[in-house]
């Protein structure tokens, strides 16, 4: 899998991404596939309604074939277990003909010609059909039947949604289950899901590895109940050490397969151009498949990071890409003589993210990495062009990655809505048959995000909205209106400011919630798993601000004991606290005791072993209610038509060149106060290590949005002017994407250009900027923003310091002396990293000159806007 944990063993992560799940990997079918099926289709047949329980009395038994499997056997078990739940009334299970009662199995255990069509296995290798079902209903029986006992499950658990049942997070607290004294159904339906192999696992593995472990059995079943799986199983993972691995003796005998770095063969990549070692790879490959007939693919890909062979007999082969796809196209050619529809995987990652220059075999099969590509193009143009390329297609995903998010606010992908609305739609527009996504067993950030990602990979048109309509409904009742507010505060799509005052919302929305549940067990139990995470935000909130290394140190191990408490919540990804946190306070505080991979030792001082109580839970969560205290600022509008204003005061002392360096990137405000063209300069690459990444890109539009000037600049650390004309005076915008690599802007003295702030766009600038100056309204009698980053200081407009800022998360409020609103300030010290005002306009400029500010606030605080002479 591509590693960003890259304290992991690569070893480890090959077996992390083996140990996959129930449904975990992924692969796809060997034919471009058309826009995936609509999901659930209802038979036309005339409804009928069958009753199943009254009165406590079960009215039909469960019915599996003479010839069912364990896993068929174990579902109907399941199944019986949740519909007495439900119902009160005992069902049993029995083998029979399929004549009457609740019928579960495959087709083929209980033949109907009219099921055909719809259990129809679809495609090469028949992937398409794998995990299709049909639910029948007619005046003696509920048929559950499906192509395959995979398929069967899935009926099964869909009965039991549609009866109103729910698995919305991993903890079996968070499973809602109906009361239905008389139950009856009349349901018919045909589904099978759009994206054909779904996973969602987490980074670093389960906590507990053993099959019986609690945490395994907790995931299989949320996986199972939600229709997580797999048609197919995708074999992608980093391989080719793996090869070395089992040929260790062959590779001392010829280090000559191994690739050539700074002029040593050494590493863990191949030498792609030697015979024998590709001869060596192929027969690794078949030996494979023939000892794992069951799977549906063996992977070809490299192994991760770099060091690929700098050998001349390599470079001559072209690309990374053309090595790394040329030899898993050698390994497909034997694959489909010895093993016709079986597939070959590799991702399209890192240094071979790009296409290569030819043609790919069929039962090559593709996942693009939505992350650590490099090369020509960026992720939206390999977007586009994969597709176009390969047969079988997946994506390899980020939800939530923990050394990236550490379980805070406002998280990864997987709490960003507007992201999974529109991506894993586009993902089954580009033909994916696969998702496979990297994530983290933190429910209390990312839950309902792996929830309805689950539902859209099954069925992209999935209404959302309804779907956490009914999350809140049905895992918080009564206090479901609180809690769609404390969700929909910190969703990342929404672009929070993630601070104390966002906090003290999110706790006092919890109390309203608790309140509005009083007398709900069962909602409670859910506040008490939510109240538990915040009070994890909270203790890293206290560890991040410590005054001094002794309270960091008391923090931490309260947060470190809190993890370990709570770790079977599943609210905080506690693995990544364990193995990496843990770690590293071992390290920064001299505690040896305290490190703990794997199981923690009896005598580690954070593993008490002692689940929190209620009451526990209520006061801990009472006492981040009083640490957070609401802080409500006024937020004004400002509108984006901005002019340039004449600032100048006898003896202001000329202008400088703006010049800002960044990782990441910002929109920038540009005048033309003459039509005259706009100028600027840009140095790409300013970080070398990205220098291989996508050329940086540039353009320029009208204050409409209309593009005027576009272009791509390499990234070689080298200045590059910029000029464009332009139409007429006026306001113009740059954007520029830096690939990451970094960027430098330098526009002259005496032009108008002005950061343009977004808000909650994280900006990581190098080192301190020149002090920057902003305009601060007339009648401002208090300037407040909100700053996320490193101190600094602000200035008024004489130059006098008015605020040292060294808090973090905070609403900063500065207090204007008389005379000093209608007038520019500046920062000085700053690196700029999350900063919006709320009652200022949200521009930066190098100096007064250079600032541009909105039109209406330059009429109603009478300054004079400069006009073509």
């Amino acid at each position: 899998m591509p590693a960003i944990l890259s304290s992991l063993p690569t070893r480890r992560l090959l077996a992390l991404a083996a140990c996959a799940l129930w449904a975990v990997p992924a692969p796809a079918s060997a034919k471009p596939r058309p826009a995936r099926p609509k999901a659930a289709v209802q038979s036309k047949k005339a409804a009928v309604r069958l009753l199943l329980a009254q009165n406590g009395n079960a009215l039909a038994p469960i019915v599996v074939s003479e010839r069912a499997t364990e896993g068929t056997r174990a579902v109907a078990k399941e199944l019986a277990q949740h519909l007495q739940r439900i119902t009160g009334a005992e069902f049993s299970v029995a083998a029979g003909d399929g004549s009457r009662g609740i019928v579960l199995g495959t087709l083929a255990e209980f033949p109907d010609p009219a099921l055909k069509k719809p259990l129809e296995l679809r495609g090469a290798g028949g992937f398409d059909g794998r995990e299709a079902f049909v639910i029948r209903t007619d005046a003696k029986r509920l048929r559950l039947l499906g192509a395959t006992e995979l398929g069967a499950s899935h009926a099964a658990f869909a009965l039991l949604e549609a009866l109103g049942c729910r698995w919305f997070f991993e903890a079996p607290e968070w499973e809602v289950t109906p009361s239905i004294r008389t139950l009856s159904v009349d349901l018919n339906r045909n589904d099978r899901p759009a994206v054909l192999s779904r996973r969602i696992w987490y980074g670093g593995g389960f906590f507990e590895h053993a099959a019986s472990g609690r945490p395994v059995r907790d995931y299989y079943a949320w996986a199972r109940r939600n229709r997580m799986a797999q048609s197919f199983k995708v074999e992608c993972y980093h391989i080719w050490q793996a090869i070395i691995g089992d040929n260790e003796a062959v590779f001392r005998q010829h280090p000559e397969y191994r690739a050539l770095v700074g002029g040593k063969r050494q590493g863990e990549q191949l030498c792609v151009s030697n015979p024998a070692l590709r001869e060596l790879v192929v027969r690794w490959s078949l030996d494979y498949l023939k000892k794992n007939p069951s799977a549906d693919m063996v992977s070809a890909e490299t192994s991760d990071g770099g060091g690929q062979c700098e050998c001349e007999p390599c470079a001559r082969l072209g690309t990374i890409s053309d090595r790394a796809f040329g030899l898993a196209n050698e390994v497909a050619r034997s694959v489909a003589k010895e093993f016709p529809g079986k597939l070959v995987g590799l991702y399209a990652y890192n240094e071979h993210s790009e296409p290569p220059s030819f043609a790919l075999e069929p039962n090559v099969y593709v996942q693009l990495t939505a992350g650590f590509t490099r090369g020509r193009y960026t992720f939206e143009e390999l977007l586009e062009l994969w597709p176009r390329k390969c047969r079988n297609m997946g994506f390899y995903e980020y939800f939530s990655v923990w050394p990236w998010d550490f379980d805070q606010l406002p998280g990864g992908r997987a709490n960003d809505f507007v992201y999974l609305r529109k991506q894993i739609p586009r993902y089954v527009q580009s033909g994916a048959t696969s998702l496979d996504c990297e994530s983290s067993g933190n429910f209390g950030l990312h839950g309902r995000g792996y929830y309805v990602a689950h539902k859209l990979m099954w069925n992209p048109k999935a209404n959302v909205d309804a779907l956490l309509a009914d999350f809140y409904q049905k895992a918080f009742g009564p206090a479901a209106a609180p809690m769609r507010r404390y969700y929909e505060r910190s969703d990342r799509g929404a672009k929070p400011l993630i601070s104390a005052h966002l906090l003290a919302l999110g706790f006092r929305d919890l109390e309203e919630a608790s309140r509005l549940a009083a007398g709900r067990a069962d909602v409670q139990a859910r506040l008490d798993h939510v109240k538990q995470y915040l009070r994890s935000v909270h203790l890293r909130w206290l560890v991040d601000r410590a005054p001094d290394k002794a309270k960091k140190k008391e923090q931490t191990l309260a947060a470190l004991t809190h993890g370990y408490r709570t770790r079977y919540s599943y609210m905080n990804h506690y693995v990544a606290i364990r193995d990496g946190w843990a770690s590293h306070a071992a390290q920064e505080f001299a505690e040896p005791t305290w490190a703990a991979t794997g199981n923690p030792a009896p005598k580690t001082p954070w593993a008490i072993d002692k689940p929190y109580t209620h009451e526990e839970t209520e006061a801990d969560f009472r006492e981040g209610l009083a640490y957070f205290q609401p802080d409500p600022v006024e937020e004004k509008q400002f509108s984006r038509d901005l002019v340039p204003v004449d600032f100048a005061t006898p003896g202001q002392p000329a202008p400088p060149e703006s010049v800002q360096t960044y990782q990441l990137t910002l929109p920038y405000a540009l005048y033309s106060v003459a039509g005259e063209p706009l100028e600027l300069s840009v140095v790409t690459g300013t970080i070398a290590h990205y220098r291989d990444m996508a050329p940086a890109k540039w353009k320029i539009t009208d204050a409409a949005g209309k593009r005027l000037a576009d272009g791509r600049l390499p990234l070689d650390g080298k200045l590059h002017p910029i000029q464009t004309p332009v139409p007429r005076p006026g306001l113009y915008y740059l954007e520029f994407d830096d690939s990451t690599a970094g960027w430098q802007i330098r526009v002259a003295a005496g032009r108008r250009a002005a950061i343009a702030l977004e808000r909650a766009r994280r900006v990581e600038h190098a080192g301190w900027m020149q002090p920057m100056h902003f305009y601060v309204p007339k009648g401002t009698r208090e300037l407040h923003y909100y700053w996320y980053g490193q101190p600094h200081r602000v200035h008024g407009p004489d130059g006098a310091v008015l605020k040292q800022v060294s808090t973090t998360g905070e609403f900063v409020k500065v207090p204007v002396p008389p005379g000093a609103d209608g007038k520019t300030w500046s920062f000085s010290q700053i690196m700029l990293g999350y900063l919006w005002f709320f009652n200022a306009p949200n521009q930066l400029a190098a100096s007064p000159g250079a600032l541009l500010i909105p039109r209406e606030l330059a009429k109603r605080d009478g300054l004079k806007i400069v006009a073509p002479k």
